[in-house]
């Protein structure tokens, strides 16, 4: 059983709640999965998991959600070798079309960067985050297959 942590930044809500739903469909699968909110996240935990999952909303112009900045600024030289990860996140292409989910890439980024393996197409979610409750509950099936 794929031990994995799910760990999120959420202002709104809106990743919280996306959160629920991956980390559903994580389960169904058969995974052990433990969910936190960043701020009771340490990046010295990841290294204890198989696979590491990040929700981060975006904001500003591109900017990663404010209790994730200081989080991602600590993973710098974190060794994440062998380990599998995915980030999902919500945005606004409406309102923000050139920043659409940025902080998602920039998680994925340095997720590699450290040496984890991105198994799954990133997940973002435009506008409400309610329609795409099944789809999230889907995405997190399909990260636990990849592992």
């Amino acid at each position: 059983m794929a031990k994995i942590i799910l760990v999120y930044g959420s202002t709104t809500g809106n990743t919280e709640v996306l959160s629920e739903h991956v980390a559903a469909g994580l389960k169904q699968a058969g995974a052990d999965v433990t969910v936190k909110n960043v701020i009771d996240a340490g990046v010295d935990e990841l290294i204890d998991y198989d696979a590491i999952v990040f929700g981060c909303s975006t904001w500003g112009v591109g900017e990663l959600q404010d209790d994730f900045i200081d989080f991602h600024d600590e993973m710098d030289g974190t060794f994440l070798e062998g380990k599998k990860a995915a980030v999902f996140g919500p945005g606004d292409s409406d309102g923000y079309p050139d920043t659409f989910c940025v902080a998602v890439d920039i998680l994925e980024e340095r997720l590699e960067n450290c040496g984890a393996l991105i198994v799954a197409e990133s997940f973002k979610v435009d506008g409400d985050v309610e329609p795409a409750f099944e789809d999230a509950k889907t995405w997190g099936l399909k990260i636990a297959e990849a592992l």
